[in-house]
């Protein structure tokens, strides 16, 4: 039957069906328009939408070549054949094999709801048992700055940055901005994607400087939410870091970023074709030209937290000081002073449980000492 002599409706069940059942026996569902079909319901954005997808496609690719083609086929030996892939993949590690395994699970559940599958084969005993261990996140056992290894680690910021600017007076740009950087991070509470680039999302570009005030105390990011900026509490203690960096980096416009990047294959890229590169140093071109320099990025953050760590010779059970490690540190030290409720808004969580379940070690100290003293003269 022709479709213009067919009932609108009808029209469209057929539309979505050449849609949804594309290279794929009738009555069955592809699972890549599947997978799309799971990527645009609900809110998912941002790097949580773009790690599912990621994961789903290596997950599909990984089940096409086994034969596997539709969502009615998929098996619990294809998940348990999955399971044990990530199990074995060195690179690695438990959380992150859970992580991805999840998310393949999220999609099947979503196939059962919609009555494509029965049941999730992914949650069948037999797949299950070949993951790791699942990681527990008690809360204590998470990274944070304490007071000891934040001292440390400013403590080398500033004779770094000191020491570049007596060789260097105001060409020491990257130390000022590494130092500006660790104090930022160890003071405000602020998440590393708030205020370096994310390369995969374009609503994260960096701090600008048009961002601070230094006056009210506070800056402002796209927060975790991603509907709004919001702002952030910025202690006097940052102060003078940033100033010292606004004042050897001369911003021209509000719009530069406060956290300009230093690899210069990077800058040069980002100058227009007919700029002369050997004209000058990258960041000067920038300013001659009045283009805006892109920010340093989130794994390049990590990067200089990580040489700023090995230089300083501080050891973190192996490991360095992570962005995330000083927002906790930053909560951690709110809480024990002024409790839950002051540290919910400096981390800025919607919901108070959250950060009840990120200090819930502190609450269970806090009671374990006020049983004792009950119990002092038993």
């Amino acid at each position: 039957m022709h479709s213009e002599f067919m009932h609108p409706d009808t029209v469209r069940e057929t539309e979505q069906m050449d849609h949804s059942d594309s290279a794929a026996t009738p009555g069955e569902h592809a699972l890549e328009a599947a997978i799309d079909d799971f990527l645009e319901s609900g809110n998912k954005a941002g790097n949580y939408r773009d790690a599912l997808e990621r994961v789903l496609t290596d997950w599909r690719q990984r089940l096409e070549a086994r034969g596997t083609e539709t969502v009615e086929r998929v098996s619990k030996r294809d998940m348990a054949t999955y399971a044990k892939a990530l199990s074995n993949d060195d690179a690695k590690t438990a959380a992150t094999a859970w992580t991805y395994y999840d998310y393949v699970s999220a999609f099947l559940s979503y196939c059962v709801k919609w009555d494509w599958l029965e049941d999730n084969p992914a949650q069948k005993g037999i797949a299950l048992d070949e993951l790791p261990p699942r990681p527990t996140k008690r809360s204590g056992d998470q990274q944070f700055w304490s007071a000891e290894v934040r001292k440390a680690l400013l403590r080398y910021a500033d004779r770094r940055a000191h020491e570049a600017v007596d060789e260097k007076g105001s060409a020491a740009l990257e130390e000022l901005r590494d130092r500006a950087l660790v104090y930022l991070l160890a003071y405000s509470g602020a998440r590393g994607g708030e205020i370096l680039a994310d390369p995969r999302d374009d609503r994260r570009n960096g701090l600008r400087w048009g961002d601070i005030d230094l006056e009210n105390n506070q800056f402002q990011v796209l927060g975790k939410s991603q509907h709004e900026d919001e702002e952030v509490q910025l202690p006097r203690q940052v102060h003078r870091p940033l100033e010292r960096l606004e004042q050897a980096l001369e911003p021209p416009t509000p719009e530069w970023p406060v956290f300009a990047t230093s690899h210069a294959p990077s800058l040069y890229r980002n100058l227009p074709d007919d700029v002369d590169p050997s004209a000058g140093e990258p960041l000067e071109l920038h300013q001659k030209h009045g283009v805006v320099p892109p920010s340093l990025s989130t794994n390049g953050g990590r990067s200089v937290l990580k040489r700023l760590c090995d230089e300083a010779d501080l050891k973190i059970d192996g490991d360095y000081l992570k962005p995330h490690g000083a927002r906790r540190g930053v909560g951690e030290a709110i809480y024990r002073e002024h409790g839950a409720a002051a540290a919910q808004r400096v981390l800025r969580h919607a919901d108070p449980r959250t950060t009840s379940q990120m200090y819930a070690h502190i609450e269970t100290e806090e009671l374990a000492e006020e049983t004792s003293e009950i119990f002092e003269n038993e």
